[in-house]
């Protein structure tokens, strides 16, 4: 009888995915016993590695890379880490009896009873190979045009961020690198995009007086710095279905940090957001934080919003880092995805889904939905401004560092978008 391991980390959601390097969104997994490699273990777990449990049948490498085997970090009791491992390899060579070993962490149950629940099954089907000298994982490996291997490779990393594949490079990509001839203190008049749409989208207009600002207690490299007056005007962006955004910043109060010129479209904030009769902005409150709000270009109904202190639609539950004694905003870094559907998702620095919005359920309405139906998550995404909303009140606008910003074309998935969020984390954290 054939024998297999049947992995539950989280319930299945709309970010789970089928194959990820991080192991994020992985939600189940299994995988046939006769496959196990070899055990492993570390204080408080265990790690089992298999053979031929990859998402690809093959891979052209190049020298000095390796596609590492699927692995699955286990938690348990700590001393009873051996004991667990001779557990299973008892289940495995015993003839007869049950064929499925379980370890479901959404129930908390395990066929073996050494398992702890303490933290979570960490499940990873790699996708990409790694550098086995630096433990970095690569994408540049693949057949030429010259029919080499490594031939013709294009470079898909701006700024220190590899983005995998030309296609999910970004169209606009503000960074640090420009900062970095910048003298400190002074204004910023101009902020070149390294994304693919190139001069087109360069920053030449400022409102107020944005500062270059120097490394921070937060943040590793410089920033443009914004007092609450400043901003940037951006040629306008328009991205029509589905994109991929994303921020590193460090904020000191409640915010929206892109907006179209009118207000409508804006995102995201994380506070409570205040509108006149026509929909537009008015004011950003500090206080309540903890949630995911935006909106899109066209669109005057309620925002479309959704509490992040929380773990339902498969989210894991986020709390904004606040540091009391100054009562300000610390490093922050969120991945903003919207799919061919309209369904919003944010990933924080961790690389976890935290945030998710629902596209409307045309049967909520009762009507054909109009430019002020509430909640509604479609229309275009248009940016304008960079650190404000249109022409907000200088007294709510938003104040702190912004260390890149960036919009890519198109929906990368959910475990691209959590690794580029723990991407940005890596380069930015101090």
């Amino acid at each position: 009888m054939k024998k297999f391991f049947l992995f539950r980390k989280e319930e299945i959601n709309a970010s789970s995915v089928t194959a990820s390097d991080s192991g994020q969104g992985l939600s189940v997994l299994a995988l046939p016993a006769d496959s196990l490699a070899f055990a492993s273990a570390g204080k408080g777990h265990i790690v089992l590695s298999f053979n031929g449990a990859t998402k690809y049948e093959e891979s052209n490498l190049t020298d000095g890379e390796s596609l590492e085997k699927t692995s699955v970090k286990i938690p348990c009791e700590i001393g009873k880490e051996v004991a667990l491992i001779e557990s299973i390899l008892a289940f495995i060579s015993r003839q007869g009896g049950e064929s499925v070993m379980k370890f479901d962490a959404v129930d908390q149950t395990s066929t073996f009873s050494p398992v702890s629940y303490d933290s979570k099954i960490e499940s990873k089907i790699h996708i990409n190979p790694t550098k086995r000298i630096t433990g970095e994982a690569s994408t540049q490996s693949f057949i030429g045009s010259t029919g080499t291997v490594g031939a013709d490779v294009v470079s898909t990393t701006i700024a220190g961020i590899d983005f995998g594949i030309s296609e999910n490079k970004p169209i606009v990509d503000y960074n640090h690198t420009e900062l970095e001839s910048k003298t400190v203190g002074h204004e910023i008049n101009s902020w070149a995009n390294d994304g693919t749409g190139g001069n087109t989208y360069d920053i030449g207009h400022n409102t107020g007086a944005p500062s270059v600002a120097d490394v921070t207690d937060h943040l590793s490299k410089r920033s443009a710095r914004f007092t609450g007056s400043d901003n940037f005007t951006i040629p306008t962006l328009t991205v029509a279905n589905d994109y991929t955004l994303y921020v590193v910043y460090q904020s000191e109060r409640a915010h929206a940090i892109y907006s179209d010129g009118d207000g409508e479209c804006f995102g995201p904030t994380i506070g409570k957001t205040l509108t006149d009769s026509n929909g537009a902005i008015t004011k950003m409150r500090s206080s309540a934080f903890g949630r995911f709000v935006t909106r899109h270009h066209d669109r005057f109904g309620d925002f479309p919003n959704t509490d992040v202190d929380n773990d339902e639609n498969g989210t894991v539950s986020y709390t904004y880092p606040i540091n009391d004694a100054e009562e300000q905003q610390l490093f922050q870094v969120f991945v903003i995805r919207r799919d061919s559907e309209s369904n919003l998702y944010m990933y924080n620095k961790d690389g976890d889904l935290v945030g998710f919005i629902p596209t409307l359920d045309p049967a909520s309405i009762p009507y054909k939905p109009t430019t002020t139906t509430d909640f509604r998550t479609d229309g275009d995404l248009k940016i304008e401004r960079l650190g404000t909303v249109a022409d907000i009140a200088a007294t709510t606008a938003f104040i702190g560092n912004i260390a890149r910003f960036g919009v890519i074309e198109k929906d990368i998935g959910s475990a691209s978008c959590s690794k580029l969020a723990t991407d940005l984390n890596n380069l930015y954290k101090v």
